[in-house]
């Protein structure tokens, strides 16, 4: 077995894009579609802010072609609002809607809030959501933003549940600890859901503008490791990580041994 692996951003609807990534004079209207004859995956994040409309959902799925993945945040009325307790409902419905997308699903996000601490009450609510409303038929990543919630009992209520534990590189995480939540989940899940944060963000998104190479390297050594392990990597790059997603993502691919996409011009560091 080696997993597909699914690299993309985070969104499309970038104007700094157009020119080094979209053609130029490219409409925001007909981004996605751009998007997709150059890469596999985006990770929606306006699905954060309430559930999309059912004709929203049937534009992204006609604009990209079959081989597109679509991972969509969990709105926040289920994990920022909600807190996941009494959250079955909304829950539920945004499922109902994102399985429309069909075989262009990828997984769904379910990003918790930074203040989320691992206390007793927030462990009681999240766990007994997680045992009791994953879909079997989607795949479920959870975004945790706090160390102390990777223990034991979490790594094996993902392999009971079968969801993935986000391994993310950000102003929170090292690379190092990403490789720890990798290796912690990678012999028994069945995907593994990675992303790409920055520190701060940038007045420019037109090129890339931080040297990213050391972190990169010991990424591709962690999803090299990780591949023969499960079915699927899906990974989302920010483009507060080095300036311009689009050309992280080709270093990636490349550095991966996949085929990047031909018409992605790599802007010049600085």
């Amino acid at each position: 077995m080696s997993a597909r692996i699914w690299l993309g951003a985070m969104g499309w609807q970038e104007k700094d894009w157009v020119g080094p990534f979209y053609p130029v004079d490219t409409a925001a209207k007909a981004m996605l579609s751009q998007y997709g004859r150059s890469l596999s995956t985006v990770e929606v994040d306006s699905s954060f802010y309430g559930r999309p409309r059912a004709t929203t959902v049937d534009e992204w799925r006609s604009s990209v072609g079959d081989g597109f993945r679509f991972s969509l945040k969990v709105p926040r009325e289920v994990t920022h609002r909600r807190r996941f307790e009494d959250a079955g409902e909304p829950f539920k419905f945004f499922v109902e809607r994102v399985r429309t997308l069909g075989d262009k699903l990828g997984a769904i996000l379910l990003q918790c809030s930074p203040d989320f601490k691992p206390n007793d009450a927030n462990r009681s609510k999240l766990f007994t959501f997680l045992e009791t409303q994953l879909p079997d038929d989607v795949r479920v990543a959870l975004e945790l933003r706090d160390a102390g919630w990777f223990d034991d009992t979490l790594f094996e209520l993902a392999n009971e549940h079968r969801f993935a534990v986000v391994a993310a590189e950000s102003d929170r995480f090292s690379v190092a600890d990403a490789a720890e939540v990798t290796r912690r989940q990678q012999e028994h899940a069945r995907f593994l859901y990675c992303r790409w944060m920055g520190d701060e963000p940038f007045e420019h998104y037109d090129r890339i503008r931080k040297d990213c190479a050391k972190s990169l390297a010991t990424w591709v050594k962690i999803l090299k490791d990780a591949r023969p392990h499960v079915d699927d990597i899906f990974g989302y790059v920010s483009d507060d990580y080095a300036g311009h997603a689009p050309a992280t993502v080709r270093d990636l691919l490349g550095r991966l041994g996949e085929s990047a996409p031909p018409d992605i011009s790599t802007p010049t560091l600085f």
